[in-house]
């Protein structure tokens, strides 16, 4: 089992990720500064970058920048590999249309989430329009058995599993507006 939650917390057994190469094939769920509350979520889809942040919106970058922005800091972070069929019009294109469709955060009420979830929606199940959260997602994905694996980097830590503490929409509006601050 990769994910686990009780009331209070959410719970991910991970390995470490062995190269960069591993994330150049497949889909990968992104849990990036995992000593925020809420870390920033975003995805890897066949080595291209997707994220909606404070700063500006990815759509499709190769993730070559992503990892060195990672590696510069040393920010601990999780890559959840997703095991589903997507439906071909999903793969790539239509995930861009999803995250183009967004702006960067506090230029309206979504937050880095949303697009995820709207992807999830229309490539996996419409149950995953109803998820709010990415412990709420990652519970459906474990339950629809399609939780692959868990790569880690900077993030060492035996027995290998991180408990994260659950968080509200509060929460993420708080880190939104902190964020929108520093960045004036």
């Amino acid at each position: 089992m990769i994910f686990e939650e009780n009331k209070d917390s959410y719970s991910l057994h991970f390995k470490p990720l062995a190269s960069n190469a591993e994330l150049n094939n497949g889909l990968w769920l992104v849990l990036a500064g995992l000593k925020d509350v809420p870390p920033h979520i975003a995805l890897i889809s066949e080595a291209k970058y997707y994220s909606v942040s404070a700063r500006n919106v990815k759509a499709g970058e190769p993730i070559d920048k992503f990892l060195r922005a990672i590696s510069r800091k040393s920010l601990p972070t999780l890559f959840v590999s997703i095991k589903a069929p997507l439906h071909t019009k999903f793969k790539g294109g239509g995930l861009q249309v999803i995250f183009e469709s967004y702006t960067t955060l506090g230029n309206g009420d979504h937050t880095c989430h949303w697009p995820i979830r709207d992807f999830f929606a229309k490539a996996f199940s419409a149950e995953f329009a109803n998820v709010e959260l990415v412990f709420e997602l990652l519970a459906l994905a474990q339950h629809n058995n399609m939780l692959n694996d868990c790569k880690s980097m900077y993030l060492h830590k035996t027995p290998s599993v991180i408990s994260l503490p659950k968080y509200t929409a509060k929460h993420i509006r708080t880190k939104i507006n902190s964020i929108l601050k520093v960045n004036e």
